[in-house]
C-alpha cells in the first residue's frame, strides 16, 4: 500500500533567527509534506497561533527563550492544542534539560548544529506518525463489526484484567467510552456516568486534569471510566478536537487506556485507530457478523500504525455452531486474535449485578480466553517509563561525543 501524504496543516516556527526559519522552510519542502500555512513568530510575538485547530506542528528554536529550553518548551505546551506535534531544536542539552524533556514526555528533538537533511528526515518520520506521542501509555481499542456482538462486555472485562495486572505494578487503567450517544460502560458496573460533554463541547481546551477527575466514574477496584450519560434522542457528531483533547489527557495520566468505540464511523475514528497500540475488531459466530468483520478488518488494518497489534476477536464461540472455529480461523488468517467462549449465563448474571465477571464467575472460560488474547508479556515485563528514559540518556551521551559527531540526529 502506498504511503499516505504527510499533512502538517499550519506549521509555526518559533524563532527570532531568520536563518533558522529558512532552514525549517527548506527542510519542510525536502520532506514533501503538505503545509497549509507557514508562520514564523518570535517568542514574544506569539498570540493564539498554537491554539488554532489548524496548527499541526510547532518547530521552536529553544535558544530564543530567555528562561531556558525547558521553561520555554513548557510554555509552548501550555499554549498548544492537544493534537499539535513538537519538534524543538536546542543548542543546550545537558542532564537538567534531559530531565525536563523527560517530564514533558518529549519524543523528538534536535541538537544544534542541525544538518538540513537530518531535519527533513525527522520531519518526514514525524509526519508518518512513527513516533509514539504517549510512550508510557498502552492504548487498547475495541471496535464492533456488528451490533450486539458484546463489544462493551469484552472491552470492560479486558480492562479489568489489565487493571489487575497493572495495579500490581502500581500502574493505572482507564476505560474511555467513545459511544458518546448511547454508551453504557459505567452502567455495566452500576456506576453513574459523569462525563458532561455539554460543559466542554464548544471549548475542549477547558478539559484539564482537575475537570477530568470530576468527570470520572470510579469502580471500587480503582478502575476509572470516562462515560457520558446516554442521549439517544440526539444524533450528533462531536468535534474531533474534543475527542483528541480527551484522549490526549487520559493517555497522559493513565498507564493503560481501553477504548470502547461505537460501530458508527466518525471523523475522529481514524485518528483513534492510528493512535492505538492494540486494535481488536469484535464479532460473533454468525455468518452476517463474520462477513461484516471480514470487511471491517480490511479497512481497519489499513489504518492502524505499522507497529500496532491488530486482530479479530470472535465472541460467543460455540463448538455446536453451524460455523466451525476452524473455518473462522481460515477466514481471518493471521488477523485471528482468538475466540471467547459462550458463557451467556455468567455474563448475564454479571451484567444484572453490575459487577465484573470475575467477581460473579471467577472460573468462567470468558476470563481465561480474554486473558490469553490481551496478554503481551513484552509490555508487562517492562516498566513503561524506561523506554523514553533510555532514549533521552542515549541522546545525552551522544552530545558528549567528539565534535565530529555533532550535527547528527539524536534518536
Amino acid at each position: 500500500m502506498a504511503e499516505s501524504p504527510i499533512n502538517f496543516g499550519t506549521v509555526v516556527v518559533v524563532t527570532a533567527d531568520k536563518d533558522f526559519a529558512v532552514l525549517v522552510a527548506d527542510a519542510l519542502r525536502a520532506s514533501g509534506a503538505n503545509v497549509g500555512d507557514l508562520k514564523v513568530r518570535a517568542p514574544d510575538k506569539l498570540s493564539d497561533e498554537l491554539a488554532d485547530p489548524a496548527c499541526g506542528l510547532v518547530v521552536p528554536d529553544l535558544d530564543a527563550f530567555p528562561d531556558g529550553p525547558v521553561a520555554g518548551l513548557s510554555e509552548l505546551y501550555r499554549q498548544a492544542g492537544p493534537s499539535v506535534r513538537f519538534l524543538p531544536v536546542t543548542g543546550v542539552f545537558d542532564a537538567e534539560v534531559a530531565r525536563g524533556f523527560l517530564r514533558l514526555k518529549l519524543q523528538d528533538f534536535l541538537v544544534k548544529p542541525v544538518v538540513p537533511a537530518d531535519l527533513a528526515h525527522t520531519l518526514t518520520r514525524l509526519g508518518r506518525d512513527d513516533a509514539d506521542p504517549y510512550p508510557d501509555s498502552r492504548i487498547y481499542t475495541f471496535l464492533p463489526a456488528a451490533g450486539g456482538v458484546g463489544n462493551t462486555t469484552l472491552t470492560l472485562q479486558s480492562a479489568v484484567l489489565l487493571h489487575q495486572a497493572a495495579a500490581r505494578r502500581h500502574q493505572t487503567t482507564c476505560v474511555v467510552d467513545l459511544n458518546l450517544q448511547n454508551g453504557s460502560c459505567a452502567e455495566y458496573f452500576d456506576l453513574e456516568p459523569h462525563f458532561d460533554i455539554a460543559e466542554i463541547e464548544n471549548q475542549p481546551d477547558r478539559l484539564d486534569r482537575k475537570l477530568l477527575d470530576v468527570m470520572l466514574s470510579r469502580h471500587k477496584s480503582g478502575l476509572a471510566i470516562v462515560s457520558a450519560p446516554p442521549c439517544p434522542w440526539e444524533m450528533r457528531s462531536y468535534r474531533p478536537d474534543l475527542v483528541a483533547r480527551l484522549l490526549d489527557l487520559v493517555a497522559g495520566h493513565f498507564d493503560n487506556v481501553v477504548i470502547d468505540l461505537p460501530r458508527t464511523w466518525f471523523p475522529w475514528t481514524d485518528s483513534v485507530l492510528q493512535g492505538s497500540d492494540h486494535v481488536f475488531v469484535t464479532t460473533e459466530m454468525t455468518v452476517p457478523a463474520l462477513r461484516q468483520a471480514q470487511r471491517l478488518a480490511q479497512a481497519v488494518r489499513e489504518r492502524v500504525h505499522k507497529d500496532a497489534r491488530f486482530g479479530v476477536i470472535v465472541n460467543r464461540a460455540d463448538a455446536g455452531a453451524s460455523v466451525s472455529l476452524a473455518e473462522v480461523k481460515q477466514l481471518f488468517g493471521d488477523a485471528f486474535a482468538g475466540a471467547v467462549a459462550n458463557d451467556y449465563k455468567a455474563v448475564r448474571e454479571a451484567l444484572d449485578q453490575g459487577r465484573p465477571l470475575g467477581e460473579v464467575a471467577p472460573n468462567s472460560r470468558v476470563i481465561a480466553d480474554l486473558r490469553a488474547i490481551i496478554a503481551d508479556p513484552s509490555e508487562l515485563a517492562t516498566s513503561s517509563w524506561t523506554a523514553p528514559l533510555r532514549a533521552l540518556l542515549a541522546r545525552l551521551r551522544r552530545t558528549d561525543a567528539p565534535a565530529a559527531a555533532k550535527g547528527r540526529r539524536h534518536a
